[in-house]
């Protein structure tokens, strides 16, 4: 789908990448899901998803033409500067209060919440577009996830309860 307006610039850097895996990998721990690791070729891969999410307003590009095999959290907020990873996934993180540990099911009101813990998802790219947008100075953070989180039939053994 064709953007609707110029993309905002890349503004992922290793110390941003370094924050908001750190804020990531504390959660994940919690629920006893092992560290996410960055990997240099999804970091590319999420800068350029980061970008090209930010040709539409909000979160109107969604997760159209994203590649086979990779699961997707996306977050814009709009403020006076790029914000940090820890934002994204703080936010991403409160759906758990939407997760159902007994039903173990997708759930669309906390699908960020189990993919962000997803026990069977250890590698992960992290980017980061901010700029002036039409109303508001807006940032767009993409974590991509290797092996991709939210399969049916298997939440019991991925997303554990802390």
């Amino acid at each position: 789908m064709p953007g609707t307006r110029p993309a905002l610039p890349d503004a992922t850097t290793p110390e941003f990448q370094a924050e908001a895996l750190a804020e990531a990998n504390a959660l994940r721990a919690k629920h006893h899901a092992p560290p996410l690791v960055l990997d240099p070729e999804l970091n590319a891969y999420a800068q350029s998803r980061a970008v090209s999410r930010s040709e539409q307003e909000e979160l109107k590009a969604g997760h159209t033409d994203l590649r086979k095999g990779t699961g997707e959290n996306i977050y814009w907020g709009g403020g006076s500067e790029a914000l940090p990873g820890s934002e994204a996934v703080n936010s991403w993180y409160s759906e758990i209060a939407a997760y159902d540990f007994a039903a173990a099911q997708f759930n669309g009101n906390s699908g960020h919440f189990t993919q962000l813990v997803w026990k069977g998802s250890t590698k992960v790219g992290i980017g980061r577009a901010a700029g002036q947008g039409g109303e508001y100075f807006e940032t767009y953070i993409v974590f991509v996830f290797e092996a991709p989180g939210n399969m049916k039939g298997a939440f019991a053994e991925n997303v554990l309860p802390a």
